[in-house]
C-alpha cells in the first residue's frame, strides 16, 4: 500500500524500530547514569537496608530504608550528598523509611507541638528540653534531636523499633538544598541513663 509514493508498511516499521531504539537508549542511559552509581553508593552504606528510586515531578525521588542509626542528621546529609555525587543530580526528594510502631508514633505526636512552636518562635533549646522530658516519660531507650539551617531531625528508639522524622524548617521549602557535611550547624542530644 502506498500513500504519496511512500510505502506505509515500511514507514510504520521504521517508525516503530526508531521508537524502540530511542526507548532502549533512554533505559540504558538511565541505568548507567542513575541505577548503577546508586547501587555502588548504597552498597557501601552499612546502615542502608534497601532503597528505591524513581522519577517524580521534581526530578529523582529516592526512598531509603535505614537500620538503627546513631545520628539521623549526619546520616541524612551524607545520603543526600552521596546521591547527588553518585548521579550528578540533586535529588528531588529523599524519603527515609524507619521501623516505627504505634508507641513511638504516639510519643512523637506528643512532641510535635513543641517542634511546631520552635518552628514559629525559633526556640530550639526549649524544644530540645521538652522532647527530652517526653522521651523520659515514654521510657525511650535513646533519642536525638538535631537542627540545621534546613531541617529539624528527630529520632526515637525503643526496643527494636525506631522512628526518624525530618521536618523542614520552612513551609513549602524544597526537601533539601544542596547539602554537605559542613551544613551541620547545631546538635542537641539526649539519651536515657
Amino acid at each position: 500500500m502506498q500513500l504519496f509514493k511512500l510505502d506505509i508498511k515500511r514507514t510504520a516499521l521504521v517508525f516503530i524500530v526508531t521508537l524502540l531504539v530511542l526507548y532502549g537508549g533512554k533505559a540504558a542511559s538511565y541505568s548507567l547514569q542513575v541505577r548503577k552509581p546508586l547501587d555502588e553508593f548504597f552498597s557501601q552504606q552499612a546502615e542502608v537496608i534497601n532503597y528505591t528510586v524513581g522519577q517524580c515531578k521534581d526530578g529523582l525521588c529516592v526512598s531509603v530504608e535505614l537500620g538503627d542509626v546513631e545520628d539521623i542528621q549526619s546520616q541524612y546529609v551524607q545520603l543526600w550528598a552521596g546521591i547527588a555525587e553518585a548521579t550528578g543530580r540533586i535529588p528531588g526528594s529523599l524519603s527515609i523509611v524507619d521501623r516505627r510502631n504505634r508507641e513511638l508514633e504516639g510519643t512523637f505526636r506528643h512532641m510535635r507541638i513543641h517542634i511546631e512552636e520552635a518552628l514559629c518562635r525559633g526556640s530550639f533549646y526549649t524544644m530540645s528540653q521538652a522532647i527530652a522530658e517526653k522521651a523520659e516519660e515514654a521510657g525511650l531507650d535513646r533519642w536525638d534531636v538535631g537542627v540545621d539551617s534546613d531541617y529539624i531531625y528527630v529520632q526515637l528508639h525503643k526496643g527494636g523499633s525506631y522512628l526518624y522524622e525530618i521536618i523542614p524548617r520552612e513551609t513549602g521549602a524544597r526537601q533539601h538544598s544542596s547539602a554537605t557535611l559542613s551544613n551541620l550547624q547545631s546538635r542537641l542530644t539526649g539519651s536515657a541513663v
